[in-house]
């Protein structure tokens, strides 16, 4: 059965008014939940937008024509002016030391039962420094494979999804597990002596930000980690499953307030969740680094299992 003009205009019609209103919740973002999850799909809702200008285009309707071109407009242009403001904040020249470092962060899923994929390709990385979330009881057995290439070591299994561990092949002192959000859920902070230097290594996964609740919860977490990064920007790293995309006010406080800098500034396209499904895909998963360090190598890892990609950054310190 063919749909006739009148049909496809109401259709595309009613898709341009979700896809446009779903554009001005995620302006609203800094109201906080629920307009923030709007803007976590940029990508998403930009490129639903940029299909409908073209059918407007072929409809021939001047008023879709416009409101699909404002809201495409409205997807990139803050992505645009946030690139702006980075790159002006940029140093012009870095000064950095010889040495590489390499860090990875994973979330491996506590239900992913493919313990072998992950660790095999960990152990094909060459990191230096491993965090890795929800680990599981089951999980910390199969991280054993790994003890002789990282036999500096800190494992707290969970039975949820908020178990931790943190690998390396360099010297863990004075490791702590940090109930940032005040509510049990626990983040790892630990000294790792790199090079003979000290670098002080903050692990989190943050709560799923889908009810206010939890959006508070993730937001305090970040809001205490960024505090702690402050006190020493220079020499710290944070990574891991933060929730949160660059694309939500959350994150450019959390920079702006640890210190730090993205390493992933300036990669387009960066999905970590779901990333072999585009409609969902979202960057949640990060590293940042010292400010003046110099990063050399980037990676988003493949499926291993997990709803999530690993990440691998590898940098020169400053």
């Amino acid at each position: 059965m063919r749909l006739s003009r009148g049909a496809w205009s109401r259709a595309v019609s009613i898709a341009l008014i979700g896809t446009a209103a779903a554009s001005l919740a995620a302006l609203l973002a800094p109201l906080g939940w629920p307009f923030e999850l709007f803007a976590h799909f940029r990508w998403q809702v930009g490129a639903a937008a940029l299909a409908l200008l073209l059918a407007s285009l072929v409809l021939r309707r001047p008023w879709m024509m416009v409101v699909a071109g404002v809201t495409v407009a409205l997807q990139w242009l803050p992505g645009a002016l946030m690139s702006g403001r980075a790159s002006a904040h940029e140093p012009a020249a870095l000064t950095c030391g010889d040495d590489q470092l390499r860090v990875v962060t994973a979330n491996a899923w506590f239900a992913n039962t493919d313990h072998a994929a992950l660790v095999a390709w960990l152990s094909r990385s060459d990191a230096d420094i491993i965090a890795l979330q929800e680990i599981t009881p089951q999980w910390a057995l199969a991280l054993e494979a790994l003890a002789r290439t990282y036999p500096y070591r800190e494992v707290m299994p969970r039975n949820d999804p908020y178990g931790i561990a943190l690998l390396s092949r360099w010297p863990i002192d004075d490791a702590q597990l940090v109930a940032f959000s005040g509510d049990g859920e626990p983040s790892l902070v630990a000294n790792v002596d790199v090079h003979g230097r000290r670098l002080r290594v903050i692990a989190l996964h943050t709560r799923w930000p889908i009810v206010p609740e939890l959006q508070v919860a993730r937001d305090r977490a970040l809001q205490q980690a960024a505090a702690l990064a402050l006190t020493q920007p220079e020499s710290t790293i944070l990574l891991g499953d933060l929730n949160l995309t660059p694309y939500a006010p959350a994150f450019a406080r959390l920079l702006s307030e640890s210190g730090l800098r993205d390493a992933f500034a300036g990669k387009a396209w960066r999905p970590t969740w779901q990333a072999g499904f585009w409609p969902l895909a979202l960057p949640i998963d990060h590293v940042l680094v010292p400010p003046g360090s110099c990063v050399t190598g980037l990676q988003i890892g493949p499926y291993l299992g997990s709803d999530h990609r690993p990440l691998q950054v590898t940098l020169r310190l400053p």
